[in-house]
């Protein structure tokens, strides 16, 4: 539950930070006419709580479709006392206060920062970030040998460093998940017997885990897709095909991926570990050694179709509106 909201968290921060900043125009022409910071932000506040609010509504049945599905397991194989609904809405209500309550400072921080400025400085487009060197630059052996093509994706993927780590950490987390879920998988399949209900937990662990990796990677490269028209632009202009191009923003996906994959493997052990501990059976020892293979190829797979969704987005980029833009 912590990861979950952890990730939530991560995504509404990331939505509504690169929100305000694709409307650093439209603050600098409220101001002008005499707007105060206050009620500008108000309304940046007010469209991420009705955000919130529609999606907790949406939430709250879906919980309860999920939870019905669990104990329905359950019962199946334990003697359950009935589903406790008063104490399911308090959950609710407790989980939805924290992500509102993160979501709006993020966004009422954010609005003081860029309304802090003169709006001469909002009317302006936001300097690009200069890019630096990576460290494998410092390996002169190494990094003379590569591509071209592999030096720009790492100098791309550390330009944005907040982005890069709001990945990896994603990534590690919805990684861990995976592993847990496929350690209780392997105790209930090759060391235990009547666990049809933990063998269904399991595989819901395991499948919202790859949700949440697929809904992770989707918010953020979707978001540095719109900051990047004018690049994409560019390397259509210069003869680049299709493919070429989307292999561009490919491969910082999938790198951003094989980084948080292994911070995962420590976040899983981690995570398998209190989940024996709350069963009170088990040991990480006994997991079979194959299982932990899967997690990589899982978190990968649902990277893939995260790719082939944003291919469209990617190649259809209007090169004479991007190249128009002002620098």
């Amino acid at each position: 539950m912590a990861v979950f909201l952890l990730v939530t968290m991560l995504v509404a921060f990331s939505t509504m930070t690169r929100l305000l900043e694709e409307e650093r125009s439209q603050m600098a022409c409220l101001v002008t006419l005499g707007y105060t910071p206050a009620s500008i932000i108000s309304k940046y506040v007010l469209f991420a709580f009705f955000a919130i609010l529609l999606g907790g509504g949406i939430a709250y049945p879906v919980g309860m479709g999920v939870s019905a599905m669990v104990y329905t397991a359950f019962w199946a194989s334990f003697s359950m006392p009935a589903m406790p609904v008063l104490s399911s809405v308090a959950f609710y209500l407790i989980t939805l206060t924290l992500i509102a309550c993160g979501a709006l400072a993020v966004t009422a921080v954010s609005g003081a920062r860029r309304t802090s400025v003169m709006p001469s400085e909002l009317l302006r487009p936001k300097v690009p970030r200069s890019g630096k060197k990576v460290f494998l630059e410092r390996i002169p052996c190494v990094w003379r040998k590569l591509p071209f093509r592999y030096k720009s994706t790492l100098r791309s993927v550390f330009r944005y460093v907040n982005r890069f780590l709001m990945s990896v950490v994603s990534v590690a987390f919805s990684a861990g998940l995976v592993q847990a879920g496929l350690a209780l998988l392997d105790l209930c399949v090759f060391h235990m017997t009547n666990t049809n209900a933990l063998v269904g937990v399991a595989v819901m662990i395991v499948v919202f885990a790859g949700l949440l990796t697929a809904v992770v990677i989707y918010t953020l490269t979707n978001i540095s897709i719109s900051e990047r028209h004018r690049e994409i632009a560019t390397l259509m202009v210069l003869g680049y095909s299709d493919r070429e191009v989307a292999q561009y923003i490919y491969r910082e996906i999938f790198l951003n991926s094989a980084i948080g994959i292994v911070f995962g493997y420590p976040a899983g052990a981690a995570l398998t570990f209190l989940l024996y501990y709350a069963i009170g059976f088990g040991d990480i020892s006994d997991v079979s050694w194959f299982m932990w293979l899967f997690p990589p190829v899982i978190i990968m797979i649902f990277t893939c179709l995260v790719c082939l969704f944003l291919y469209r987005k990617m190649v259809t980029v209007d090169m004479n509106d991007s190249l128009k833009a002002v620098e």
